[in-house]
């Protein structure tokens, strides 16, 4: 288990470009396609060391640009995150992913952190950490570490998580062991892939939370009847695109590339 673009505007609105996807229903919260040739539209974790914008447009997804993410030996490629305060009860994203031929390995792949609305950093430098339910949560989407890449689980921290043998650690799980996962999870090499990652979040005082995975359109991983906050201080309001391989790094320099980046209040209609 591991443990671990040219900004454009913010402007809610019923409907925006999406490549491959129908009209958006519901608010438009955030849309990067890189295609500025900057990171101006993430708050934190910009690393020009690590994280740049290319121009290709024989490698991009749409457009001309995409980002190239470099994993360094013996680390990785850090985060890029993207803050929504004070938050939404419901997120969807969409973006497209694409491992080169010669990746090796496992990552972290796609956040939603549930911060309190009062302290939008609250969710964040939680490794190990227990949520309460008033503190924090965190919803992700990784790839297992037994594959090149592995495949692809929740990795998620809330409340009645199973701890660890001391009682007192909390990892990422992947399931309560009530959440399906379809195979075929793995993402292959050399090609790019759609993710898109639903998170809904509970009423107070309900376990009727639910996560939803689609990898290229199909529904691949869903989980539900669980609870991610004791009230409504806790929402989601904050993506991050982590590039985390774990707590060991990986022997050798990798690359991981991303493009078109989506996020709304719902999925897209069909």
């Amino acid at each position: 288990m591991l443990v671990f673009l040219a900004a454009l505007s913010f402007q809610p609105s019923c409907a925006t470009r999406d490549a491959g996807l129908a009209s958006v229903q519901g608010d438009t919260v955030f849309v990067e396609d890189f295609e500025s040739g900057t990171l101006a539209a993430w708050a934190d974790g910009v690393d020009a060391n690590v994280q740049r914008v290319v121009t290709d447009s024989t490698v991009a997804q749409s457009g001309s640009r995409y980002l190239d993410v470099k994993y360094v030996a013996g680390g990785d490629g850090g985060w890029l995150t993207r803050f929504f305060m004070p938050g939404y009860d419901s997120l969807y994203m969409s973006y497209y992913i694409r491992f080169p031929a010669d990746w090796r390995g496992g990552t972290k792949l796609l956040g939603l952190y549930g911060s309190r609305t009062d302290n939008q950093w609250s969710g964040f430098g939680k490794a190990g950490v227990c949520p309460t339910g008033t503190d924090f949560f965190i919803a992700m989407v990784v790839t297992e570490a037994t594959g090149d890449p592995g495949d692809t689980r929740f990795y998620t921290y809330y409340p009645a998580m199973a701890r660890e043998g001391d009682g007192v650690t909390c990892w990422g799980r992947y399931g309560d062991g009530t959440e399906t996962y379809v195979p075929p999870l793995a993402l292959s090499s050399g090609v790019w892939h759609h993710l898109e990652f639903w998170v809904k979040l509970n009423t107070p005082g309900q376990s009727n939370a639910s996560q939803t995975l689609w990898i290229d359109g199909v529904q691949r991983a869903t989980w539900s009847g669980f609870s991610f906050r004791s009230g409504t201080e806790l929402r989601l309001n904050s993506v991050q695109l982590s590039f985390n391989r774990g707590i060991s790094g990986g022997p050798v320099e990798q690359h991981l590339y991303v493009d078109h980046v989506v996020a709304t209040t719902v999925r897209p209609s069909r």
